[in-house]
């Protein structure tokens, strides 16, 4: 047999084959044919895909499978499809995980990350003293690995979920990039239980108060971050506390309800800050008379994020504290929480949220009054360990309050 009967024979094999395939999609296409018929809404169009999906998937596929990490898979996949660092659907596994990582207890690595634009899970903070804390992963590392599977940002919270699904005391072997390099640190699970708000006097009169996230009260425990604040604030008064620098270094944000308790301790009465809804319909915060009314300073970092700039922004609108460091992250919009019946869950931006001076800051951050780096010896350190006398930020927010 020549070439060309050979090229005849395996066309009419192909045809063969083509066509016994085509006749068996016929008849599952004759039984669903509404999916391939134009639908009168968007919604109409996507259920009778779906239907027709499952239809096949149950008449013809060759395989066992699970149909609810199925449509788990569909949910999660529709909603990332919005391409949006802030909104997710979590399964009742990841939901109970994310709400817990709200509050102040939980199993895990004490770490904070976000998704990039580059499609990256970049560590924004973690704990102080927490186990990533310890084992040296530092602000503006990129996970890239964990436990030898690769993530993306967009699988930020499967990262999430896998590290907090571990028993305490087992270990989590990351692979991060720093500066250009690869390298692996080995992080062991912990209980994190975090103090959110700590304090000391320094020179003088003047008290430091650090906040390293707005966090809600956990589950069987009344302190949250402000009632935190307060009883510091007060401790530190009591040791003769006349001027106090607030560090919102590396603070990646937390509860709106709280940081604003916070904000009104400080100022007058006014707008802490106010949210406006696709709708247009706005949502205010407001402070009463009482404040504290002492001198104050605020010292941020593009680390300092969402809930550390609405407190920030409103302080600098005030004019009630001088704010010292660098830009800030650039968060400025507002997540609502949705859960499900059947205890998953969706977290969702559903707002922007402005200074009282009607200034939205996402993705353009706040300028500070004084800006100033950190040494060079310290770039991409946590704020907290910088030892004090080689802190410029905080040195120059001393002399700015000896001043007043």
């Amino acid at each position: 047999m020549g070439n060309k009967s050979k090229i005849v024979l395996t066309a009419v094999i192909s045809v063969l084959v083509t066509t016994v395939v085509t006749s068996k999609a016929t008849s599952f296409l004759n039984a669903n044919f509404s999916a391939f018929l134009p639908a009168k809404t968007e919604t109409q169009n996507l259920e009778n895909k779906l239907n027709t999906i499952n239809y096949f998937l149950n008449s013809a596929y060759l395989y066992e499978y699970d149909k609810d990490k199925a449509m788990e898979q569909a949910l999660k996949g529709y909603v990332e499809g919005l391409d949006e660092p802030y909104t997710h659907y979590f399964t009742k596994e990841e939901f109970s995980e994310y709400m817990g990582a709200l509050s102040d207890g939980y199993v895990g690595i004490g770490v904070v990350i976000s998704a990039t634009e580059n499609d990256e899970i970049l560590v924004i903070s973690t704990f102080e003293d927490s186990p990533a804390y310890n084992a040296g992963i530092l602000p503006g590392d990129i996970i890239k690995e964990i436990d030898g599977i690769s993530y993306t940002g967009t699988q930020m919270n499967n990262a999430v979920t896998y590290i907090k699904a571990g028993v305490e005391g087992t270990e989590v072997r990351l692979k991060i990039l720093r500066n250009g390099e690869e390298q692996e640190v080995t992080v062991v699970r912990s209980g994190i239980v975090t103090k959110s708000v700590s304090g000391e006097m320094l020179d003088e009169n003047i008290g430091l108060v650090h906040i390293s996230a707005f966090n809600i009260a956990a589950e069987g425990r009344e302190e949250d971050t402000y009632t935190e604040f307060r009883d510091e604030v007060k401790a530190l008064q009591d040791k003769g506390m006349e001027k106090m620098i607030i560090d919102l270094r590396d603070n990646p944000g937390g509860e709106v309800t709280v940081v604003c308790n916070i904000a009104d301790m400080l100022l007058g009465e006014g707008t802490i800050t106010y949210i406006e809804y696709k709708n247009g319909e706005k949502e205010t915060y407001s402070s009463d008379e009482e404040s504290l009314n002492i001198p104050l300073a605020v010292l941020v970092n593009g680390n300092s994020a969402s809930a550390s700039e609405v407190l920030t922004g409103a302080l600098k609108d005030y004019k009630a504290a001088t704010i010292i460091g660098e830009k800030t992250f650039g968060k400025g919009v507002v997540q609502n929480v949705f859960p499900f019946a059947d205890g998953s869950g969706i977290s969702m931006t559903v707002a922007n949220y402005y200074t009282p001076n009607g200034h939205c800051i996402h993705n353009i951050g706040i300028e500070p009054d004084i800006e100033i780096s950190m040494p060079e010896e310290y770039r991409g350190f946590y704020a907290a360990t910088v030892p004090y006398d080689e802190d410029a930020q905080l040195q120059e927010a001393i002399r700015i309050l000896k001043e007043k």
